[in-house]
């Protein structure tokens, strides 16, 4: 009799003690993500070049409002953190093409594969390219009118290597090039990333983090060899498995030139076949132009489709007044 008396306080106990966690984690979650509304005031402008940098290819990351630095279980972890590349179960590639706002659109490839040392490598591409715009000039009068056309141009090639140190550390970094060309001047730099996942004793959670964009520029736009400076971005995140259903997750980033801001993105699994997502963007207030469209800023939602070992995944994203970006990203896995 007592024996069942203490097995029924011993499995009581176990299992407040698991409410308890799963507590702690709702608090922490809420916390990050009213502490994110708090802080992502927004209110000074970005002082550092290479702006496209901080663009992101991912459709199925964008879905979930590119809320994917700890979860980073494809070959789009290298475009967040390259820790996750450790993580892929086979050879990956995978191709996006996205249409931006303003005129802009542009796309990436990445391509993983597992080495024989242990490290997963993934080598990639990314674009970004601008419509033609008119160029303008001035006189002593001021306006003068149009004087023919120009576009921009960015590209980024690089690669990202992961692995495992052990069964709850992973370890990845990106090297990388980046060039951009604004009519008839044009700028380079080369920079790393640097990232850590980390398997919690808590099964369903992971955390991570990157520093993106360390490095220095080789090439300036004009002769007086201004220093653009780089676009360092700081991002602390967390994923959390919903058993089999899919996944939830927070990043919250850190440009070193602006101000936090947070990404809370969910993953649903529908069946084997369908994956439906969803995702909300801290940045809403920076995307609002007093129009009626302004409900839906920073809001965003995507779709996928599996099919044996080829994958598509759709989503959108609202920048507010500012316009829609659409992303569609193709992926086989070998």
């Amino acid at each position: 009799m007592n024996n069942e008396f203490d097995n029924v306080i011993y499995y009581s106990h176990k299992k407040l003690n698991s409410i308890s966690i799963y507590l702690r984690y709702f608090i922490l979650f809420s916390f990050m993500i009213s502490a994110t509304f708090l802080l992502a005031r927004n209110e000074n402008a970005g002082t550092n070049g290479f702006a496209f940098m901080k663009v992101n290819y991912s459709a199925r990351a964008m879905g979930m409002a590119n809320a994917f630095s700890a979860l980073a279980n494809d070959a789009d972890a290298v475009f967040f953190n390259p820790a996750g590349l450790a993580n892929m179960t086979g050879d990956q590639v995978k191709t996006t093409y996205m249409n931006y706002i303003e005129g802009l659109q542009g796309g990436s490839a990445v391509f993983t594969a597992k080495l024989p040392t242990e490290w997963t490598v993934a080598p990639f591409i990314n674009f970004l390219v601008s419509d033609e715009m008119p160029k303008t000039f001035e006189t002593n009068l001021g306006y003068g009118g149009q004087n023919g056309t120009f576009n921009t141009f960015s590209m980024v090639i690089g690669a990202g290597f992961g692995r495992n140190v052990n069964h709850m550390f992973d370890v990845g970094f990106n090297l990388k090039y980046f060039y951009e060309n604004l009519d008839q001047s044009n700028a380079s730099a080369v920079a790393a990333d640097f990232a850590v996942l980390h398997q919690t004793e808590n099964d369903n959670l992971k955390i991570g983090a990157a520093i993106q964009n360390l490095g220095w520029q080789i090439d300036h736009y004009t002769e007086a060899k201004y220093e653009e400076g780089m676009p360092l971005v700081f991002v602390g995140s967390a994923s959390y498995r919903l058993g089999e259903k899919g996944y939830l997750n927070f990043d919250l980033v850190r440009p070193f030139d602006n101000d936090f801001y947070g990404r809370l993105g969910v993953e649903f699994y529908y069946n084997q076949y369908f994956t439906i997502r969803g995702g909300l963007d801290s940045r809403m207030n920076d995307y609002r132009t007093s129009q009626s469209v302004d409900v839906f800023s920073g809001l965003t939602m995507g779709l996928g489709f599996n099919w044996n070992k080829q994958r598509i995944d759709y989503a959108i994203s609202s920048m507010g007044g500012l316009g829609l970006v659409n992303q569609i990203s193709l992926a086989y896995l070998f």
